[in-house]
């Protein structure tokens, strides 16, 4: 039987100067994740971390855990960041082992290989790690479905130098345009190392401290912080630079759609202070009493969600942005059994999911959104259709996990109150028919 999720297409489609372009999958789970120098930072012989750090295991333990996590969410695709001391056949062993037959590690020359393993075809496009407008690149590159019109950028921008994000994001962009000219849905993942606007609340209500650390730590001129101004001192140290993820959100010629933002279920994040991908608890600061803050006081007084940041993405095109079902940031999955691992247990980096649901091959035309019911979308509080469908007589509401949350009868007002529901994704059906897609802000 097909769940309730299934029945849902959305119905509203993006006006673009590009053709929507069709694809044989019905769905397309992606994930993205930075795995922390080949999952090896939790070796004890690492000197990296206390050797009471409960989360203490091998490289080969570590390895395994992540793959039985991977077993368990089953991503189609997935997108790897710091893969030390792997090479092509470590990557296809590895990818193997959680159903993954096919792979690709892009060497980023000094710095630690990034790879992509899928469940379909997937064939290398391009990357440079070479020289660009004056700066060596770090190592993007871009990947293809072999058989479908979808293409994967894969980026970990550097964390040393907002100049060098800054390049590295041009030519992000450039690929862009590049595959979305040639009628691609396309997707940028990984760790962009940079914190983005749409955050700046939360951020600025919840991770004082991280910002604190930074400034102790000297790093205001090459990490997180504003741009480097050296002629003002550390005062040019004291707020976030949101600059470097604008680029992505100014980007004229194609939107590019950050999907956790737009899709993910911010408030109960935010609820549990965990509206982050970085860092985890396994962090040594967390568990170095000789780390101390601007203030003096030993970093062992800090909380994790003190820290924690969003600086891991997934982008996507618009018109593949439209199709997305459901999207994480995972901290911890389920066992069969009913064990909860935490993600802390592996890595440093909490990965984050997309799943693109239903009807990623329906091709809509310019025109065609103009015979369907629209509305505003998103909504603050009240849909309103933007023209009168007599037909219509009664709505059902549901969470994206397919719960109902409301109901009622439209056949006079032609439009519905949702003044007080949460932030978030909703589904909208109609006359038990129809459904939409809908964000309420």
């Amino acid at each position: 039987m097909r769940t309730i999720l299934s029945l849902f297409l959305i119905s509203i489609a993006c006006i673009t100067s590009a053709q929507i372009p069709n694809t044989s999958l019905d769905n397309l789970k992606v994930m993205t994740w930075n795995v922390w120098y080949g999952f090896s930072q939790l070796e004890v012989s690492a000197g990296i971390l206390p050797s009471d750090h409960p989360y203490i295991a091998t490289q080969a333990e570590v390895q395994q855990k992540a793959t039985n996590f991977l077993l368990s969410e089953a991503p189609d695709v997935l997108a790897l960041q710091e893969l030390k001391n792997f090479d092509p056949n470590k990557l296809s062993t590895f990818a193997q082992s959680y159903g993954h037959n096919y792979s690709y590690i892009f060497d980023r020359d000094t710095q630690q290989p990034t790879g992509i393993t899928s469940k379909y075809p997937i064939e290398f496009l391009e990357g440079n790690n070479g020289d660009y407008n004056g700066t060596n690149l770090e190592g993007t590159f871009a990947a293809k479905l072999t058989n479908e019109p979808v293409v994967f950028i894969v980026v970990h921008l550097k964390s040393a130098n907002k100049n060098h994000r800054e390049k590295e994001t041009k030519y992000v962009l450039e690929l862009y345009e590049k595959y979305m000219d040639m009628n691609n849905h396309v997707i940028i993942l990984g760790d962009f190392n940079s914190m983005t606007i749409t955050d700046r609340t939360y951020a600025e209500s919840n991770i004082d401290k991280r910002l604190q650390y930074r400034i102790f730590k000297s790093k205001c001129t090459h990490e997180l912080n504003r741009a480097n101004e050296p002629d003002n001192g550390m005062v040019a140290c004291t707020t976030w630079d949101y600059r470097m993820m604008d680029k992505y959100w100014d980007y004229s010629t194609y939107n590019i759609i950050d999907v956790t933002d737009q899709y993910a279920d911010r408030a109960t994040y935010e609820t549990n202070k965990l509206w982050g991908t970085f860092p985890s608890s396994s962090v040594s600061m967390f568990h170095d009493e000789s780390n101390l803050d601007h203030d003096g006081n030993s970093t062992t007084t800090h909380t994790h969600t003190e820290h924690l940041a969003r600086i891991d993405y997934i982008l996507a095109s618009e018109a593949l942005a439209n199709k997305t079902a459901n999207v994480r940031i995972i901290h911890n999955y389920v066992t069969a059994s009913n064990h909860t691992v935490l993600i802390d247990e592996m890595t440093d980096h909490y990965p984050v999911v997309a799943t693109f649901h239903e009807s990623i091959n329906t091709s809509v035309g310019k025109n065609d959104w103009k015979k369907e019911i629209v509305f505003t979308n998103p909504v603050s509080d009240l849909i309103s259709f933007n023209h009168s469908i007599e037909e219509l007589s009664d709505y059902s509401i549901y969470s994206i996990s397919g719960a109902l949350i409301q109901k009622g009868d439209i056949s006079h007002s032609h439009s519905i109150n949702v003044e007080y529901l949460s932030k978030g994704l909703y589904l909208l059906k109609l006359n038990n028919a129809n459904a939409y897609k809908f964000i309420k802000r």
